[in-house]
């Protein structure tokens, strides 16, 4: 679940059901090849990391998550619950109008089965559009339900999880 915010941040929420119970756990910025070239130049950053495992709190080093680390917890967990702000994710579309802008999100949790089915939703007042690049072009679109509350249409298998998000940056006050 992501919501846009001031800036060109989003706001993630990342829950995850694992088939067997891990005891380490992987997080590293989104990958965002699949996203396309105008993202390649992207730095993402996921800051004020919460994370817990099977409902109990777990410490992620500094709060923050620029590059890959392996987190080990104190009992073996299925249920993975993530709470993170998202940077470096968003750049200007041009040609558009002014103010619009696209972002590219994937899941933060990395090293789990790559089938693993992947929901997508974004909520926020100013959300246009969800595109799925990692899909044959002819389901590239793949929203479905109505601003301000748009999900991908279907799952994504957790190694294709990317998807670019269309919408309004706050006018600056």
């Amino acid at each position: 679940m992501a919501s846009p915010q001031p800036g060109g941040t989003f706001d993630i929420a990342e829950i995850v059901r694992l088939p067997a119970a891990t005891s380490v756990i992987r997080l590293s910025p989104p990958n965002l090849t699949l996203a396309g070239d105008r993202f390649a130049k992207s730095k993402p950053v996921a800051s004020q990391v919460q994370l817990s495992a099977d409902d109990q709190p777990v410490m992620v080093p500094g709060g923050e998550v620029s590059r890959g680390v392996e987190i080990a917890l104190l009992e073996p967990a299925k249920r993975i619950e993530l709470r993170y702000s998202l940077k470096g994710i968003t750049i200007r579309s041009i040609p558009s109008v002014a103010g619009r802008a696209l972002t590219a999100i994937s899941p933060l949790l990395t090293g789990g089965p790559s089938d693993l089915p992947v929901v997508a939703m974004v909520s926020g007042s100013t959300v246009l559009n969800i595109q799925c690049p990692a899909r044959r072009i002819s389901i590239q679109a793949c929203s479905v339900g109505e601003p301000p509350h748009l999900r991908v249409n279907g799952t994504l298998a957790w190694n294709k999880a990317v998807i670019v998000v269309q919408y309004d940056l706050p006018t600056p006050r």
